[in-house]
């Protein structure tokens, strides 16, 4: 059975990229949501490890993706984190060379990005946020007198010249982003986090009593978000990722020490962090 890759689209989005990069003979399926990835892997059969999705997980200045967070988070999802994918994002001035660039569009975390360079190179051009930065070189492919902030492939994508790459930025920018499947990652000392669902009875100083083993272990907290359970109010399951695998001896000592504190734990996945691209 072929490799099948879904991901949030349009073509030429980050998240196509980092599809791309990562399986450079895999033609992804792009979807329109966040939502619509975890809805495709569902569909398909769960013997089939050929099937993934690409989802993010957290920009380096927007924090967390709530979307994939509450997927993830769901009792009755059934899908394991494989890897852990990084992307840095370098990000391109896309237009016309013979033209006074007069409006700009991007997505607003890219114009947050490059405040000050565009303050500095383009002061007078108005800024126009859209919904993604494919769509940017859309816009601005299709009219005149206008430029886009995104991914430099879209250039080549939408006929625009590359005026601008990289775009000095005055805040380190990268997204990451978690491979799933309906398989676990292979048990292996490799694999350098591991990914949890915590429920916890309600007691005072609960949490702290649960991150406990993990200190005196010295295993390292990595993420933790708590988020609320639906028709629960006051009711919190926590997401958290640790540094290490139950391959380790620390680790496993520490996850069966909250074991017996928490009402429930659910691994996502054990996985390997340091697979990084460029843009």
């Amino acid at each position: 059975m072929p490799h099948r890759i879904a991901c949030l689209g349009p073509e030429g989005s980050f998240s196509h990229l980092i599809a791309t990069k990562r399986f450079p003979d895999t033609q992804p399926t792009l979807l329109a949501s966040v939502e619509d990835v975890f809805t495709w892997l569902a569909d398909q059969p769960e013997s089939d490890a050929q099937a993934q999705g690409i989802v993010p997980i957290e920009n380096s200045s927007g924090g967390i993706i709530l979307a994939t967070i509450d997927r993830l988070m769901d009792p009755r999802c059934p899908f394991h984190v494989q890897e852990e994918l990084t992307l840095d994002v370098k990000l391109a001035l896309l237009g016309r060379p013979d033209q006074t660039i007069e409006v700009i569009y991007s997505h607003y975390m890219p114009f947050f990005h490059c405040d000050d360079w565009l303050k500095q190179n383009h002061p007078h051009a108005r800024r126009v946020p859209v919904a993604s930065t494919s769509h940017a070189a859309e816009r601005a492919a299709r009219e005149p007198n206008a430029a886009a902030i995104g991914s430099r492939e879209n250039a080549e994508r939408h006929n625009l010249a590359l005026l601008q790459y990289p775009i000095e930025e005055n805040i380190i920018n990268i997204t990451q982003f978690f491979l799933i499947g309906h398989q676990p990652a292979q048990p292996s000392t490799d694999n350098n986090r591991t990914a949890l669902v915590v429920e916890l009875p309600d007691k005072p100083g609960i949490l702290c009593s649960f991150l406990t083993p993990f200190s005196e272990a010295a295993v390292s907290l990595k993420r933790i978000e708590s988020r609320p359970v639906r028709g629960q109010p006051n009711t919190y399951r926590f997401y958290i990722e640790i540094e290490g695998s139950p391959a380790h001896p620390a680790v496993a000592t520490a996850l069966e020490r909250a074991n017996t504190i928490a009402s429930r734990i659910h691994q996502l996945g054990s996985y390997p962090t340091g697979i990084r691209f460029e843009s």
